[in-house]
């Protein structure tokens, strides 16, 4: 690493398993876009999915495996300790907490993917812009950003029992994830399996953490998102193909998500694939 702060993205088709474990002096934080990967570290293999972060310390053997499938596409960022100088005793110890917790490995929700991946994606922006007053200083509270998120979210799920989800929250969770093109309502929902809206609508937000319809939204603007970023649809036909008529709405639902315009979010996008096509690392 030539500087205190870098960041790589990837898009994989092929096998690209590591060909040897390696270690380094500063800290990794890997994120996955799509798709599975394993990822060894020290005396533990972990499977991530999308929306997985996993945290990297100093000095850390580790390798990333090939899961079932080779496809997958992932972010990951480098700092070293002159990154965070500034910050002593408890807060540092708070802050690099993810590094030393138990499991490296945070799985993420629609609406906390959304949260990081715009942290992600600002990094990104910030970092390859050049002659910015206070790039630094805006690139370490991203950082710490993120680290204070993942950090306070590690520490409740160690602490609070895993519990299981209502089987119709989970039934209608699958049913939105293919059929969130369509127009759903929580009357709709509430009539397909049998539910009062308001019982429905308290055991949804139980446990989700969301309202039915953010959550119904968070999957649209990620589906936005990613035609964003892979194809060379307009933002129009975007929101249509994502179930959203009125593009007005489909703006102000986007921004209120992604903290970002949709046409932001794509001149953010050709940022990533240029560093892509300058970054050569192998994992």
């Amino acid at each position: 690493m030539k500087t205190e702060f870098e960041i790589a993205f990837s898009k994989k088709t092929a096998p690209s398993t590591m060909t040897k474990c390696h270690y380094h002096d500063y800290y990794e934080i890997y994120y996955l876009l799509s798709g599975e990967r394993y990822y060894y570290i020290e005396d533990r293999t972990y499977l991530l999915k999308k929306g997985c972060l996993l945290f990297v310390g100093k000095n850390d053997i580790h390798k990333t495996i090939d899961a079932s499938r080779p496809e997958h596409e992932r972010i990951v960022f480098y700092f070293d300790d002159a990154l965070l100088r500034p910050f002593h005793d408890e807060y540092l110890d708070t802050l690099l907490f993810p590094f030393r917790a138990e499991t490296k490995m945070l799985a993420l929700n629609l609406h906390e993917q959304s949260y990081a991946e715009n942290i992600i994606f600002q990094m990104s922006r910030e970092h390859v812009e050049t002659g910015q007053v206070g790039k630094r200083l805006f690139l370490q509270s991203l950082v710490v950003q993120l680290l204070l998120f993942a950090a306070r979210k590690m520490m409740t799920v160690r602490e609070a029992p895993a519990e299981h989800m209502h089987r119709k929250i989970v039934e209608v969770l699958e049913f939105c994830k293919t059929h969130y093109r369509e127009p759903i309502t929580t009357s709709r929902i509430s009539a397909d399996y049998y539910i009062s809206p308001s019982h429905f609508s308290r055991l949804f937000k139980r446990y989700t953490g969301f309202s039915f319809p953010e959550y119904l939204n968070t999957l649209r603007i990620r589906e936005a998102q990613r035609l964003l970023r892979e194809t060379k649809l307009k933002i129009t036909e975007i929101a249509e193909n994502v179930g959203y008529l009125n593009i007005t709405h489909f703006n102000r639902k986007f921004k209120q998500i992604a903290q970002m315009s949709p046409l932001e979010y794509k001149n953010v996008s050709r940022h990533t694939k240029s560093l892509k096509e300058n970054k050569t690392d192998t994992r």
